[in-house]
Order: structure tokens, then sequence, then C-alpha cells
């Protein structure tokens, strides 16, 4: 009897319990918070990404440089990987997959991806994509963008730069030295790059300079690109071209006839050449007809200057001495 009071006492306890409690008030509470709990520890962790960028200066990065992107991503949850990549607009130079390393006494984490040596003038940004994880949500997201910064270059100047700029000039076909000096060789290169794109005809380099040649522009158009090998001579412009397989191969800085003295023009194939230096003082003189030859000289100015001849810089006589075969034809205009 006494057994049965006690039941129908607890019964009724319970009928009276707010609804959803079990027997133990203190069981549901555990129970949710637990779950709780789990959903934050066991279940994927949500993850924020932000970007440093190294060797970035007023928005933009040195010409020859590399991007280094440094992403942190905020917490860190172990053996987790990301798909980082660089941009160039909206071409993807690079993608590499990397993990994400724990920064030692943080609860953050870090990888780093890095471009290629920047040099045609474009927006970059690097970036990253994280599939998501049973231990950590996914997240993307990409840094701002930079430009490329070129230099002032002068004649004197040495290094990296310069080196540079005198591969660019060689790509376009402007006769230049190797190397990380801007002589003379160089001087004249940029003379010739100024005279072939209508500009002051000095031997000083400029950013924009330098950002045309980056940029795979400024060369020169052949008005025979049938022709075979060949020379043109632009009377307009000052500058001779030897090409060959419809390209500019070498372009060099001339100095023609004055109007009193005109250099001739027309089409005429080579039949002489006579190596060193005659008693005119002309270098290395190779005849496209009669007396009127492209050979070195000692004062190649910047206008018409000769006696009809082409004259041309003695350090590169010898070069377009050897270079221009019998037969081979001027195409002499402007």
């Amino acid at each position: 009897m006494a057994g049965g009071v006690i039941a129908l006492a607890l019964g009724a306890a319970l009928a009276g319990a707010p609804a959803g409690m079990a027997q133990d008030p203190a069981g549901p509470v555990d129970a949710v918070a637990g779950t709780e709990r789990q959903g934050v520890l066991g279940g994927p962790e949500e993850a924020s990404l932000s970007w440093r960028l190294k060797g970035v200066k007023h928005g933009q990065v040195d010409v020859g440089k590399r991007l280094v992107g440094i992403g942190t991503v905020r917490p860190f949850v172990p053996n987790q990987r990301v798909r980082a990549f660089v941009k160039q607009g909206d071409k993807v130079l690079r993608r590499v997959n990397l993990r994400i390393e724990r920064v030692a006494g943080s609860n953050a984490g870090v990888f780093r991806i890095r471009s290629s040596k920047l040099v045609e003038p474009e927006k970059y940004k690097v970036g990253a994509v994280k599939i998501a994880t049973p231990e950590q949500d996914g997240f993307s997201g990409t840094s701002r963008s930079v430009e490329i910064h070129y230099p002032d270059l002068d004649p004197g100047d040495h290094g990296g730069d310069v080196e540079l700029f005198n591969k660019l000039l060689d790509k376009k076909a402007y006769y230049t030295a190797r190397g990380g000096s801007y002589g003379s060789a160089t001087g004249r290169a940029v003379l010739a790059f100024r005279k072939v794109n209508n500009m002051a005809r000095t031997t000083n380099a400029t950013p924009g300079i330098f950002r045309k040649l980056a940029a795979g522009k400024g060369g020169f158009k052949l008005k025979w690109e049938g022709g075979g090998k060949h020379i043109e001579a632009d009377l307009s412009r000052q500058v001779m071209v030897l090409a060959k397989r419809g390209k500019a191969q070498h372009i060099f800085h001339i100095s023609s006839g004055t109007a009193a003295t005109p250099t001739v023009r027309g089409k005429y194939p080579t039949y002489r050449k006579d190596f060193g230096t005659n008693s005119k003082g002309m270098v290395h003189s190779v005849y496209f007809i009669r007396g009127y030859a492209t050979h070195g000289y000692p004062s190649v100015p910047t206008y018409p200057a000769s006696h009809g001849c082409l004259r041309n810089p003695i350090p590169n006589s010898l070069f377009i001495y050897n270079w221009i075969d019998y037969g081979d034809v001027f195409y002499v205009y402007g």
C-alpha cells in the first residue's frame, strides 16, 4: 500500500512538470548543451581568410619581381589544404595545392603562394579556394589587385632592371648588348626604338618605353614581309632593318643623305662588300648600287647627314657587314 502511494505521488509530480522535461530535471539541459557543443567542436569549423602581400609598395610590384601572397586562416584546423592561384587580369597564371600550416603560439594557420617574375603591364592578384571538410567549412577569397612599376632608366645605370630592359629591347629586334649595364649599345638601341616610334631622338629610356616593351609593343613593321632575307632602310625615320622570315631581326639607327646629297630610293641587290676602313673613313662597306653603301662611320647623328650612303654606328658595322650576303636586297624608301 505504501509503495502504491509513492508511485502515485511521483506520477502526479511528473504530470505537473513543464512539457519536454525528463525524469531528471538536469538531464535535458545537459543533453541539449552537449548537442550544441558537439556542433561547434566536433562538426565543421567556420573559417576566415585574409591576405598580406610582400614586395608591394603603393599598390605596385617592381618589374621582374615576384608577387608573394601570404594567406592567413583563422582558426587553424589540422590537415587542411587550399587550392591557391595567381591571376593576371582574368587569366590564371598558376595553381597549386598547399597545406595550411599552424603559426606557432597562435590559433591561426598560414600558406604562401608566389608568382613567377612579373613583366607584362597588367593587374595581378592572388587567391585561394578551400573545399569544405568534416573538420572545417569551405571558403574562398582573393587579394587586392596590384600593378607593375617600371623604373626610369638612364645611361650609366646598372643592375637587374637594366638587364631585363636589354632583353626586352633584344626581343623586339633592337640591336643591343646583353647584361646589366646601360652603356652606349643600350643607348643606340633606345635611340632606334625612339625613331621607330616617332619619339624624341635621345638615348634616354623612360618608364613608358619600358612598359611598352614589356607589353610586346613598339617593334618595326616590315614594308616587305614577303621579301625573304633582305634589308629595309626607312629614310623618314632614319632606321635600317635586317629582316628574315617575314620579321625584323635587327634594327639600327642610321643617318642617310642630306637634301643636297640624297640617298637613292628603290630596290637594289647587294653587289659588293669591302672589309675594313677605306680612304674616306667608311668602315666595312656593303654596296647596293654604284657608290651607295651602308657602312660604319665615326659620326652618325639623328638626322640625315651623309653624302648619300647609309651611315651606321661603327660598333655595329662589322655585325651588319657579316649579316648581309651578296644578292640580299636593299629596299630603300621613306
